[in-house]
């Protein structure tokens, strides 16, 4: 066998190959209806779904929301933005840094004090979070396409009054 070439021994050791495992239907039990594991999944096929919408975009879908946020803010200070968005700073300054490199978003100092950075969009950033908001809302549509319209809008303020009701505090205007 030292004779033997290497190749030789790679090719006399093929598996059998394998029947296909029957996709099990796991039971969800009191996951069922609990809203934490719902919202889980529902992000998550989102999130997934989301790059044959906005993949050519090349942002992370926090920088979309970013985008989106200093667009309707002009100004709106970085602290604001990971407070609204339930992300720690220092997520958010990694977000909005590549941002700022890539021209996307200016950062400026607010005031006296060094700490608190106003944001706003560059005309490309502008460009660029229209193009996004076209791709987003097409993607939302394609997410809530499997409702009627009256489900939609039913789904819709649900989702915002339970905003309303547990982030009161965080400072988000669903109006």
């Amino acid at each position: 066998m030292s004779g033997m070439p290497i190749d030789n021994l790679v090719m006399t050791h093929q598996k059998t190959p394998r029947r296909p495992t029957p996709r099990r239907q796991l039971k969800l039990g009191v996951l069922r209806d609990n809203m934490g594991f719902l919202s889980r999944v529902l992000r998550n096929m989102a999130v997934q779904s989301a790059e044959a919408y906005v993949g050519e975009l090349d942002l992370a879908a926090g920088q979309l929301t970013m985008l989106g946020l200093i667009s309707a803010n002009e100004g709106v200070e970085q602290n604001e933005i990971a407070r609204v968005m339930l992300m720690r700073k220092s997520q958010v300054t990694t977000l909005i840094q590549d941002l700022v490199s890539r021209g996307f978003v200016t950062r400026e100092e607010h005031g006296a004090d060094r700490r608190y950075l106003k944001l706003g969009l560059t005309p490309e950033g502008e460009a660029l979070w229209q193009r996004a908001a076209q791709l987003v809302s097409t993607h939302s549509e394609m997410l809530l396409g499997v409702l009627d319209e009256p489900e939609q809008a039913q789904l819709v303020r649900l989702v915002k009054k339970m905003l309303a009701s547990h982030l009161s505090d965080v400072g988000i205007d669903l109006s």
